[in-house]
């Protein structure tokens, strides 16, 4: 009897030391102190491959606190679609694997991309890794990276392509900025 008692004690100490891993919360939604800086309304800035446009970006915590929803609505018609951009990417994390898992969709449809990427966290950035073209088997990769800046509260998007190790020029730089409360 002593001998089942240890083992009771025994299992029921490993149970509870497993379910208090900071990794995985007791109600299993995605907790990103990061990401939470993004949730709000933001005015962009940006210039893409040489155009000027700015643009409103929506943030909020979708699906039980499981993704990360983006809404990005663009103001100027961009010359190379002849529409303004818009897009919408969710945002959440595989634990399995320790990394993002990012699903975009946009005014691009799914003709040269697929929608899906991952993303790793360094500090106060997250590197987005998206397959440039997987139609036209490309060994190029876009880069963008989202950084968090503090002290100004301002998010910069930076996209770049990558082929092997050897990062291009920037195609697309971003500022984000917090619309203004107009409450008095």
């Amino acid at each position: 009897m002593k001998h089942f008692q240890l083992l009771l004690l025994t299992a029921f100490v490993s149970i509870v030391t497993i379910a208090q891993t900071p990794e995985d919360t007791t109600d299993h939604r995605f907790h990103d102190d990061l990401l939470n800086h993004l949730v709000g309304k933001w005015n962009v800035t940006s210039i893409a491959h040489g155009f000027s446009s700015t643009a409103v970006i929506n943030v909020e915590w979708i699906l039980s606190h499981q993704h990360l929803h983006l809404h990005f609505k663009g103001n100027d018609v961009i010359p190379w679609i002849g529409t303004p951009m818009e897009f919408d990417y969710f945002i959440g994390y595989n634990r399995n694997n320790k990394r993002y898992v990012i699903h975009g969709v946009s005014v691009f449809g799914n003709d040269d991309e697929d929608g899906f990427w991952y993303g790793y966290r360094n500090g106060n950035e997250i590197e987005i890794l998206q397959n440039a073209n997987p139609n036209a088997h490309s060994d190029t990769i876009n880069v963008q990276r989202l950084t968090w800046e503090p002290a100004s509260n301002v998010w910069r998007i930076e996209s770049r392509p990558k082929i092997g190790e050897k990062e291009g020029e920037v195609f697309l730089d971003m500022k984000m900025e917090p619309v203004k409360s107009s409450k008095k």
